[in-house]
């Protein structure tokens, strides 16, 4: 048996993080974080089908929703939104990365805090998983999502 505790002053203050949504204009402040990211995703994964920064202003002109999310004001991931029809919406490209300090719920909590979201647009959101990627179907699953 092992025993844990956390003391006050470690807990984690939920107000540390924050998202940004992101759906018709894109900054150059907004590219600079995506460019970050993207470098960040490609060091830690070798993913040939990886979407670039001119993808991203596409993904934009294509009335695609982007949502960023900061932890202690850092970038430190990303998730993307298409619509398929007026009920449907599609997520993908979810990353959060491990190469800034942030806290180990974080891609939970920015992927349930984000389909809270889009659900008051859509009545479903799909996604669609390599078998592989068990981080991804681990978090799907804990916030509701079911095949």
């Amino acid at each position: 048996m092992e025993n844990f505790k956390i003391s006050h002053n470690k807990k984690i203050k939920e107000s540390q993080l924050k998202i940004k949504k992101i759906s018709n204009l894109i900054s150059n402040s907004d590219l600079l974080e995506f460019t970050k990211l993207i470098d960040f995703f490609n060091l830690e994964y070798k993913w040939p089908e990886m979407f670039t920064i001119q993808d991203v202003n596409k993904r934009i002109e294509n009335k695609e929703t982007a949502f960023l999310l900061f932890y202690k004001n850092t970038s430190i991931g990303y998730v993307w939104f298409k619509t398929i029809n007026e009920n449907t919406c599609f997520g993908y490209n979810l990353y959060v990365t491990k190469k800034e300090k942030r806290p180990s719920f974080s891609p939970y909590w920015f992927y349930k805090k984000v389909t809270d979201y889009m659900l008051m647009d859509y009545d479903t959101i799909q996604v669609e998983v390599n078998e592989w990627n068990y981080a991804i179907i681990d978090i799907i699953k804990s916030i509701g999502y079911y095949k």
